[in-house]
């Protein structure tokens, strides 16, 4: 983690969830990896098939509202 990225996507832990999917969790918060598109589960929303850019705005966004 970093100031500029504090939930980088690259210090989650992935575990096989089947299907060719990975699973990660990051302060209750869910991501799916599958094929190189992550999706989000969160108390805040949902968010599917994002490519890792948008990812990365829907986690700093979900970094502030959990602030």
């Amino acid at each position: 983690m970093t100031s500029e990225h504090p939930w980088r996507l690259q210090d989650l832990e992935y575990e096989p969830a089947g299907g060719g999917r990975e699973r990660a969790t990051i302060d209750g918060v869910e991501i799916v990896r599958v094929n190189g598109k992550y999706s989000i589960t969160s108390p805040y929303g949902q968010w599917r098939d994002k490519d890792e850019k948008e990812i990365y705005a829907v986690l700093h966004y979900l970094y502030r509202k959990r602030g």
